[in-house]
Order: structure tokens, then C-alpha cells, then sequence
């Protein structure tokens, strides 16, 4: 995800105290004040070409400015530190960069740095999580396998211009770029990259002030050189919670400013409490339930489609959250583009159909199904519904597996540590529906937890990248998901309602719609 645009009330999440106005502050020319903390969970890393979760890029939107961001309108890419992407065939792109740029280490940002981060995220032996989103660049399966050290698809112009040959044609190309992955890297990171990942060195309107403080805390201060959009707050710190029940509490007390997440089981609470301060919208993100389809019985679609079937996901969104979330029919909300309505059919409640498939399949085989989700993520009651509708309508008992932290969690799916059906929450790196499909379900995808893999899934994806048009890109993308529906190494449950709560001292605040950045050029403190 990318650093948020500036946003006009009614475009991006507003969160105000009160009804829209006009900002003061840093975009009025007044000097910037004050501190800004964010309560987050403790993120799996911190290198630009490693990052994956939320938590991560949220920090990274604020220590790195990228080749582009996203309207908060239109979700389109628009030119950040990017002068501009052009190509006359949609296989080869030529990048220029805007001049001037420097890391917060006082290096030139140029295509070298461009360069250096794309090469190392390549390369196998480091072993990047973010390796996946490069897949489309010529020499891609070389850097992967380790016999070749850089992407041949990759060949510096001049100082502030690259070249970008890509495997096949794909004209989204530029939309790719806004994820982490993509943005620079200073030599003194590509030198050292674990104590990059302790103290990033970005090119953005913040910098590091110090080391991350594990399960503690992040501080980073205002970059004054930053050419870019000045932010309208000095320091901005984030604070690590391991429980999201002590972050909502913190915030009550006035020891924290903004909550991205407010937890499930407390915004009924939020809402008498807040008023104004909580606000409650619709979001991108989704809500799944993963099935190791490696492990017996989850081999078996037939299994996988029955525990689906025998979710009513409305009545436990009713039930647990107050109808915030919505049942999931497909795997992407309306509001992303190219996505449709109904195409999961073993989404909708059918607990008949269910028992018909389980007994197709042999009957239930082990013992308790054991479900996981990270601790402190607020998820118990969600996952205790889950799993009471599961028994209600299969006969099958079940366990909750909630001892692992959220890093720790993400790295036991990634190695395929799972022994049940788990709980993820995806939130799209970019606003295109491939997004939702491919670094979830394509093969060899670092985002592939289920280790799933489908030939012609993978065929989809390559067709819809190919597609000249935006219309036939949608259409294959769409005959993916449909395919995935009836294979459903994930169930999705619901589609997400952000529920984010500002502490009292924040008079404004805005969020991207899409990728959830911080719009910090906009910050309102009081006093």
C-alpha cells in the first residue's frame, strides 16, 4: 500500500470530532505540532521488500514515499515520485523519476535505488516475502532459483530512468507499483538489511527516531527535507499492542490517538462511548476462513465446501457484531473494481447441502476441527460462533487455537503449521481484483497459506494480465474467481466495515479508502 493522497470530506474515511471543514495546520503553511500515536500489533518485519502485513505498511506509508499512490476517488495511480510510467507495447515500461529525492541517510534516491530494492526482493537466497509481486519481470524465476543474483528484466537508462521488461504483457503494471515491494532502497540497507528492518531508512516524510522497540513501540520524527507534502504533525509514534482490548482501553484513557481496529466484541461499546469519534464504513478488506488443503481431510473440496455451506455468516455477523460485517458471496467487494456480486456459491447458508457433501466425502475424519487465529485480535467470539454453527449443522466438535501473537501467527500459515481451518484478514496491497486472487491462490505466491495450486487458475490470472482491455482483464480475472469458488481453499466470510476510533486530543483525521494510509498532511491535534 501506498502513503495516502490528500482527501476532501465525503472521498476518504473522515474521522473528525466534528462536521467537515477546511484543514489548518502544515497545508495552510502553519508551522507542524504536537505527536500522533497509533496503536498497531507488532508487525513481522520492517524491510520494504519483506513487509506484508497491515501493520507493517502502515508504518512503511509514513517512512517511505513510492513510485505512486492511489486517488482516493478513483483508486487510480498517480504519479508520486514517479515523473512518469510510460510503455508502447504494455511489456516494456520506462520509469523516470522526479529529481531531488534523498534517503533519510542523505543518499541520491535514483533508479539505482530502484534497482537495488527490485533485484534483492528477486533473489531467492534472501528470501523476501514480497519476492512474489515480481514475478511478471523477465529473469524472474532465474533470481528466484538463485542462478542468476539480479532480474534480467531490469536495465538502468540513466540516472533517473529505468527500464522495466516485463514477461508477457500486462497494462495494471503501474497499478502493482504502489505495493511495498516497489520502493527504493538506500545501498546502506542492501548492505545491512537487518538493521535496516530495525531502523528503516526511507525517503518519506518521516524517519526513524531510534530503533523499533520490539512488542513495545516505533517512533519516527518529521523528515524537514522531504520534498513532498509537509505533515502536519513533528512526531509520529506507533505503539505495540498485543492485545487489541488494552489499545481500545489506552485509547479511553488518552495514551493513544488513533485505533485502526477497533476489536469486534467493543465497538458496541465504542459506539455509546465515541459518538463521533468512532467511525464505521465500509472497507476493502475481507474476512476469511483458510483450509490447509495439504492435510487430510481438507484435501478434499467436498470437505472444504460443507464447512462453508454450514456458516451462516449473517447470523453470526447479527449475532456477535451487531450486523457490522456482511456475508461474503464472493472474494472482493463491490467496491473494487471488476468485482461482482454472488459469484461464491458454496458462500450462501445451506446446512442440507452441507451434510449431503460430508457424507459425498466420507464423513468427518479426526477429531475436534481446531480453528486458529492469533491472540488478542478480538476474534474469540467470532471464532467460538464459527465454530458453534459448524457443530450445529455437522456434528462436529470443535477447538479454538489462539496462543500465538499475530507475527508468530503469520509465520506458522506461511510454513503450513496450521492442523485446522484459520482466520486471515486480507486487505489489498493495490485496488485491482487480481490482487484478491493471485498472491492468495496463485501458485508459489509467498500470501498462499492454504497451498493450494490449480493450473488453470493460474492460466486466468496470466490471460487477464495479458488483456488489453480493462473489460477482458475483468472478465478473466472473474472466470478465476469462479474457479476458485468451486475449488474454495478459502472460504470467505464477510466483507469488512472499518470500525476506527480517534482518541480526544485528534480534532481530524483522514484515511485512504483503499489502502488505509495515513493522511498525515491533515492532522488536527488539540492544544
Amino acid at each position: 500500500m501506498s502513503r495516502a493522497l490528500s482527501t476532501c470530506c465525503g472521498v476518504a474515511l473522515l474521522l473528525a470530532a466534528a462536521a467537515c471543514r477546511g484543514t489548518t495546520g502544515a497545508e495552510d503553511g502553519t508551522p507542524p505540532a504536537g505527536e500522533l500515536r497509533v496503536a498497531i500489533t507488532e508487525p513481522r518485519s520492517l524491510l520494504s521488500t519483506d513487509a506484508t502485513d497491515s501493520n507493517a505498511v502502515l508504518v512503511l506509508s509514513a517512512l517511505y514515499t513510492g513510485l505512486v499512490e492511489y486517488d482516493p476517488k478513483t483508486s487510480a495511480p498517480v504519479n508520486a515520485m514517479a515523473e512518469s510510467i510510460t510503455t508502447t507495447d504494455r511489456r516494456v515500461w520506462t520509469i523516470a523519476l522526479e529529481p531531488g529525492w534523498r534517503f533519510h541517510n542523505g543518499e541520491p534516491v535514483d533508479a539505482d535505488a530502484y534497482l537495488r530494492a527490485w533485484n534483492f526482493a528477486a533473489h531467492g537466497p534472501n528470501a523476501q516475502q514480497g519476492a512474489s509481486f515480481l514475478d511478471r519481470v523477465s529473469g524472474f524465476a532465474e533470481a528466484q532459483s538463485g542462478r542468476a543474483d539480479r532480474l534480467a528484466g531490469l536495465r538502468k537508462l540513466d540516472d533517473l530512468r529505468f527500464e522495466v521488461s516485463l514477461a508477457a504483457p500486462f497494462a495494471a503494471f503501474p497499478v502493482l507499483l504502489g505495493a511495498p515491494v516497489f520502493l527504493p532502497m538506500a545501498a546502506a540497507c542492501a548492505a545491512d538489511p537487518t538493521a535496516c528492518g530495525e531502523a528503516p531508512i526511507g525517503n518519506g516524510p518521516f524517519r526513524v527516531d531510534g530503533r523499533w522497540e520490539h512488542d513495545r513501540r516505533l517512533a519516527l520524527v518529521r523528515q524537514d527535507a522531504h520534498p513532498g507534502p509537509a505533515p502536519a504533525v513533528d512526531r509520529l509514534t506507533f505503539l505495540v499492542y498485543a492485545q487489541g482490548e488494552t489499545a481500545y482501553n489506552d485509547l479511553l484513557a488518552g495514551e493513544v490517538d488513533f485505533l485502526k481496529d477497533v476489536p469486534p466484541n467493543k465497538v458496541t461499546d465504542a459506539r455509546q462511548r465515541l459518538g463521533p469519534r468512532l467511525v464505521e464504513q465500509d472497507s476493502p478488506a475481507v474476512r476469511h476462513l483458510g483450509f490447509p488443503t495439504h492435510l487430510p481431510p481438507f484435501d478434499d473440496k467436498r470437505v472444504r465446501q460443507a464447512i462453508s455451506l454450514a456458516i451462516d455468516r449473517q447470523a453470526v455477523s447479527d449475532a456477535v457484531v451487531s450486523g457490522r460485517y456482511t456475508a461474503a458471496d464472493g472474494f472482493a467487494p463491490a467496491l473494487v473494481p471488476g468485482a461482482r456480486p454472488g459469484r461464491c456459491g458454496h458462500c450462501r447458508f445451506d446446512p442440507a447441502r452441507a451434510r449431503e457433501l460430508l457424507a459425498r466425502a466420507g464423513g468427518w475424519r479426526g477429531g475436534p476441527l481446531q480453528l486458529w487465529f492469533p491472540s488478542g485480535s478480538g476474534a474469540e467470539l467470532l471464532m467460538q460462533a464459527v465454530g458453534d454453527q459448524v457443530k450445529r449443522h455437522l456434528g462436529i466438535d470443535y477447538e479454538l487455537r489462539d496462543t500465538l501473537p499475530s507475527a508468530q501467527y503469520l509465520e506458522t500459515l506461511r510454513q503450513g503449521g496450521a492442523t485446522g481451518p484459520w482466520r486471515t484478514n486480507w486487505v489489498p496491497d493495490y485496488p485491482l481484483l487480481e490482487n484478491y486472487l493471485k498472491p492468495l491462490f496463485g501458485t508459489g505466491q509467498s500470501g498462499n497459506y492454504s497451498r493450494w495450486s490449480d493450473p488453470g487458475f493460474d492460466r486466468l490470472i496470466a490471460e487477464g494480465d495479458g488483456a488489453a482491455d480493462p473489460v477482458e482483464a475483468a472478465r478473466r480475472y472473474g472466470q478465476a474467481e469462479e474457479l476458485l469458488a468451486e475449488e474454495l481453499p478459502v472460504a470467505p466470510l464477510w466483507f469488512d466495515r472499518a470500525a476506527m476510533a480517534l482518541g480526544e486530543r485528534v480534532e481530524h483525521l483522514s484515511v485512504h479508502p483503499v489502502t488505509r494510509a495515513l493522511d498525515l498532511t491533515g492532522v488536527r491535534l488539540r492544544g
